[in-house]
C-alpha cells in the first residue's frame, strides 16, 4: 500500500511539473514573440521620424552623410536605443548616402534585421523620396537582452518547485513507513503489557466457575478483586500508552 502511494504521488507530482515547465516554455516564447515584434516596432518608429525630419528639410539634395547619421542617431536615442549600432543607406547611385560597412553587413548575416522605409513625397512637386534602409546586426540578441532574467526566474521557479515535490514525496513516504513501523511496535508493546493482566483475569474466571470457589464468598470476592485489579491496570497501561502516542 504504501509503496503503491509513493508511486501515485511521483506521477501526480511530475504531471504537474510538466504541466508547470510547458506553462512557462509557452510563455517565454509568446514573451519573445513579443518582445521582437516591439523592437521591430521601436525600430521602424525611429525610421519614421528620421524619415520627416529629411521630409522637413528642403535641402535633401545636399543631405550628408554625417547629418543622416546624426539624424539617425537622434530619433533611436529619444526611442531609449542610443546604443545601438546599425548600418544605413539613403538614395541610389551617385546620389546614395551609406554608412561604411553598409553593404558588408547587409550581406553578411540573414539573421541580421534589414528594414526598408518608404519615405513620404517632399517638395512642392511631391517628388517621390528614395527609401531608407537600415541593417541592424545581432538584433535578436539586443533585443532579447532584457529576457535573460525571464528565462533564470523561470529555471530557478521550475528547480524550487521540483525540490519542493521530492522533498514531499521523500518526507511522505518516510512518515508512512514511521507510521507502519511504530504501528508494530504497538502492536507488540500492547501485547506484552496486557498479555499477563488477560492470563491473570483468565485464571481468575475460570476459578470463579469452580463449585468450591462458588459457594465460598471469601474466595469468590479474593477473586473478583483480582479481576478488577487486573482491569484497572489494563486500562492504566492503554491510558498511559494512549498518551505517549498524542
Amino acid at each position: 500500500m504504501g509503496r503503491r502511494s509513493t508511486k501515485l504521488k511521483i506521477a501526480f507530482f511530475s504531471v504537474l511539473l510538466t504541466g508547470f515547465v510547458v506553462i512557462q516554455y509557452s510563455y517565454v516564447i509568446s514573451l519573445r514573440k513579443d518582445k521582437l515584434e516591439r523592437f521591430k516596432s521601436r525600430v521602424i518608429s525611429c525610421m519614421a521620424r528620421t524619415g520627416e525630419k529629411i521630409a522637413s528639410n528642403n535641402s535633401k539634395d545636399v543631405l550628408t552623410n554625417s547629418e543622416l547619421a546624426f539624424l539617425l542617431q537622434q530619433s533611436f536615442s529619444a526611442k531609449g536605443l542610443g546604443d545601438l549600432q546599425f548600418e544605413y543607406s539613403f538614395g541610389s547611385g551617385n546620389k546614395q548616402l551609406a554608412s561604411r560597412d553598409f553593404n558588408e553587413k547587409l550581406k553578411a548575416n540573414p539573421a541580421n534585421l534589414v528594414l526598408c522605409y518608404e519615405l513620404p513625397p517632399f517638395g512642392r512637386q511631391e517628388i517621390a523620396a528614395p527609401p531608407l534602409t537600415l541593417v541592424v546586426p545581432y538584433w535578436k540578441k539586443i533585443a532579447l537582452k532584457e529576457l535573460g532574467w525571464v528565462i533564470a526566474a523561470a529555471v530557478f521557479f521550475t528547480l524550487m518547485l521540483a525540490a519542493i515535490f521530492w522533498v514531499a514525496i521523500i518526507l511522505g513516504d518516510r512518515r508512512q513507513q514511521l507510521f507502519y513501523d511504530n504501528r508494530e511496535k504497538i502492536i507488540q508493546y500492547l501485547m506484552q503489557q496486557l498479555e499477563t493482566p488477560l492470563s491473570t483475569m483468565s485464571v481468575a474466571a475460570e476459578a470463579l466457575r469452580n463449585k468450591t470457589v462458588m459457594h465460598d464468598p471469601g474466595q469468590t470476592s479474593y477473586y473478583q478483586q483480582v479481576i478488577n485489579e487486573e482491569n484497572k491496570r489494563m486500562r492504566e497501561q492503554v491510558e498511559k500508552l494512549l498518551r505517549e502516542l498524542m
